[in-house]
């Protein structure tokens, strides 16, 4: 995983690039499974809302949902992965992505609701109080 991509919802990852968040599977989410049977993810120029599923992956465990991080509209979607989704098992981070969404928040201001660092606010202000 490279350092500009961001874990989201636990078992996903997410890169933003210029307005533009591509979201993928990371390693914890592909350890509950063996096999992914298929895949169905909204047709481009789909609209999403953020933290609403976009998306199910069907595996031999169950089904694994897809959220979007963003609200926004579906610019592409891997079309290699729908071919043969086993390729997000072999390659999540490079060819197994799933989707691009062109999003329409500011995604400045959403760093702290994707990121992990409101917990660490939180922490701050507590000790603040205790002094």
């Amino acid at each position: 995983m490279s350092e500009d991509t961001i874990d989201f919802m636990g078992y996903m990852w997410i890169q933003k690039e210029d307005g533009v968040v591509t979201v993928g599977i990371n390693e914890e989410g592909l350890q509950d499974f063996d096999e992914i049977t298929s895949i169905e993810l909204p047709s481009e120029n789909d609209k999403v809302e953020a933290d609403t599923v976009i998306g199910t992956i069907e595996t031999d465990d169950g089904p694994l949902d897809i959220y979007s991080p963003v609200n926004g509209t579906v610019l592409e979607v891997n079309p290699q992965v729908l071919e043969s989704p086993s390729l997000i098992q072999d390659d999540p981070f490079e060819e197994g992505w799933l989707i691009r969404i062109e999003s329409s928040d500011d995604l400045d201001e959403d760093e702290d609701d994707i990121d992990e660092d409101d917990e660490d606010d939180e922490d701050e202000d507590s000790e603040e109080d205790e002094e």
